[in-house]
């Protein structure tokens, strides 16, 4: 029988979910002799969650909501292999003497974690997976880049490196986060002062190395990665966060900071994450934005996400809202009546029992949480400055009050909740291109600003540096750092208030790049496109990003041919797709899991075709916590 040789380009998270899918399935159902050739400059696992990076990055989800492996709750994908979330896993491995990871506690399933924990999780998860492969599954890791992908004309792959070209019959592309290619620096004017601009912040110890104690660092983003760049400017450089006897959380300088100067298109940082009191799987039950009705419409026509989406997503939000308002003031049989009625009723209706029930202050409004920057604030920089700092203190008590108990806090919950019934509303081209346009330029920040910011520790900690001198965030909506048209520094300017600029040494460009296939840094995407193997995806005359797949994430070729034994996943497609980028969370069907299995039995359909494999031999699966522990010590701890 042929040996089947299958290609998984990059090995983060995504990829490393194709093989624990191809392995489980191997295990239950084997396909005849089979190679597995990963291809990843890295070590195969982590991705872009760095094993070697400080502690203090943290992932910005609760442990007990991560993992690699499918469970009962994911149907359409295959087989489950059981193994351990990042919660039982960084218990389990001190339980088998693998090293105290996180200081002697036990790791909660609420707590938030190092990126660099994780990282070496989804290292350990792939020897694991490996140490559970069938014999007739062979395994090679190449630690090398793809440069280029050649398709022959017996329809497989040459996948070319630096030194070698390898020939594989499926091919599975899953390289997640890329750079964009850029252009030559110009060089600067004769007698102007050059700024030091970094673009890509990450690995952030060596590209933020150059920053020295007091410069004005202008860092242009107030995303995760801004996060990310704040920490190892000041924890990074030895400060120090305390809290004092009356509960305020306070900064304690190292004396080796710069200046950190924070703005972005807003001028508001994302929200914090709440106090999770969901578990690891509950999730807020949509009664408006239901997944079948969003599959009706979109049989029907394509979707406006304004008119048809976006009222039955805030019901639900003012649904989750008014339930936690009621539950704290008037009690769970008062909830309960309210949202039945609420569920059960029209739009007006809807506004009709609020008014009654709610006082207009308490009341929910989608319009203040997409814009909540008041008129007063924008009166001068001060102004703002003293809103903001405000706003973020109420973040932190809301937050406090966990995605259950604090009514805003439950609302915002519920766009992460509901992401699958978007996800219907919006990929494949479900809305119309200029609706398409919309969700991305004005939907996707708010929501990320509501929905996926970083642990409530960073807000408090953001005030502190604000107190302590060593943050300002006052510039405003819209603010810019721009070189003077007659030479000289880069000034960070505050938009709303001519006159409001300071003079900076750095710019840090704090954003993750989501830039388009045919921008990219790598010639691997771009030859795919200019050999034709591949094309841009497009809804209409808009070009989302990613490159175009069908339902079952083959490529789609210049020519509109579907390549049956090539498929991608994760930010490559994300365009076609929608938030890709996500890590699989246990008990909800995870999409990335989904997505996985549904490609890994394609082409191992394919394969028993080709090698008319007809009667399965079922091999043993692993079936308990006991077992997998005897697999983890056998493949190690890291």
């Amino acid at each position: 029988m042929k040996k089947s040789r299958i290609g998984i380009i990059g090995v983060g998270p995504r990829g490393l979910t194709l093989l624990e899918r191809i392995v489980a399935n191997e295990r239950q159902r084997p396909s005849g002799p089979i190679e597995v050739v990963l291809f990843d400059p890295n070590a195969p696992g982590a991705g872009c969650h760095d094993p070697a990076q400080a502690e203090f990055h943290l992932v910005n989800t609760v442990a007990g909501q991560l993992t690699l492996f499918a469970d009962a709750s994911v149907v359409e994908a295959g087989p489950v292999m059981e193994g351990p979330s990042f919660h039982q896993w960084l218990n389990q491995q001190s339980d088998i003497g693998a090293g105290n990871l996180i200081g002697g506690e036990r790791a909660s399933p609420d707590g938030y974690y190092g990126r660099g924990l994780f990282g070496r999780y989804l290292q350990w998860a792939f020897r694991y997976v490996c140490a559970l492969a069938p014999s007739n599954v062979e395994i090679i890791v190449k630690a090398a880049e793809v440069l280029r992908a050649q398709r022959e004309d017996d329809e497989a792959w040459v996948l070319e490196t630096a030194d070698a070209k390898i020939r594989v019959d499926y091919l599975f592309l899953t390289t997640g986060h890329t750079r964009p290619a850029r252009p030559a620096a110009a060089h600067p004017a004769p007698g102007a002062c050059a700024t030091q601009v970094i673009d890509d912040p990450y690995p952030v110890q060596r590209n933020l190395e150059s920053i020295r104690a007091g410069m004005a660092v202008a860092v242009e983003g107030m995303g995760l990665t801004s996060f990310d760049v704040i920490a190892e400017l000041t924890l990074g450089r030895g400060g120090r966060f305390v809290t004092d006897a009356a509960g305020k959380r306070c900064y304690v300088r190292s004396g080796r900071e710069p200046h950190v100067l924070l703005f972005s298109r807003s001028g508001i940082p994302l929200g914090a994450r709440a106090v999770n009191q969901k578990g690891i799987s509950n999730q807020y039950r949509a009664r408006f934005l239901l997944l079948q009705h969003v599959r009706e419409l979109r049989a029907a026509r394509r979707l406006d996400f304004v008119e048809d989406v976006l009222p039955l997503l805030v019901a639900d939000m003012e649904y989750a809202y008014c339930d936690a308002w009621l539950q704290e003031h008037r009690g769970a049989a008062a909830a309960a009546a309210f949202c039945a009625s609420f569920a059960a009723a029209g739009a007006s209706q809807r506004r009709a029992l609020v008014e009654r029930t709610l006082p207009e202050a308490e009341r929910f409004s989608w319009e203040r949480l997409a814009a909540p920057v008041p008129r007063t604030a924008l009166a001068s920089r001060q102004s703002f400055g003293q809103w903001l700092r405000w706003h973020l203190r109420g973040d932190v008590r809301e937050a406090r009050q966990g995605n259950l108990g604090s009514p805003l806090k439950a609302a915002c919950d519920v766009l992460r909740d509901l992401r699958d019934n978007l996800r219907a509303a919006i990929e494949f081209g479900a809305l119309t291109p200029a609706s398409h346009r919309w969700v991305l330029s004005e939907f996707m920040p708010v929501m990320n600003r509501l929905a996926v910011g970083p642990p409530m520790s960073r807000i408090s900690e953001m005030l502190a540096l604000m107190e302590a001198g060593i943050l300002e965030a006052d510039f405003g909506p819209g603010a810019e750092c721009v070189m003077p048209p007659a030479g000289g520094p880069m000034r960070l300017s505050a938009a709303r208030w001519p006159g409001e600029a300071v003079e900076v040494d750095v710019l840090v460009r704090a954003r993750i790049s989501m830039h388009s296939p045919q921008d990219d840094a790598s010639p691997l995407l771009r030859g795919l496109l200019s050999d034709g193997h591949a094309r841009l995806f497009h809804n209409g005359d808009f070009h989302p990003g990613g490159i175009d797949i069908d339902r079952q994430h083959h490529w789609i070729s210049r020519s509109g041919e579907v390549l049956g034994n090539a498929w991608a996943l994760g930010i490559p497609v994300e365009g076609a797709k929608w938030c890709t980028f996500v890590v699989p969370r246990p008990g909800v069907n995870s999409t990335a899991i989904v997505d996985a299995g549904r490609a890994v039995a394609a082409m191992l359909d394919a394969v028993r075709r080709r090698d008319g494999v007809r009667e399965p031999r079922v091999t043993r699966r692993l079936r308990s916590e006991a077992e997998a522990s005897q697999y983890a010590s056998l493949s190690g701890a890291l």
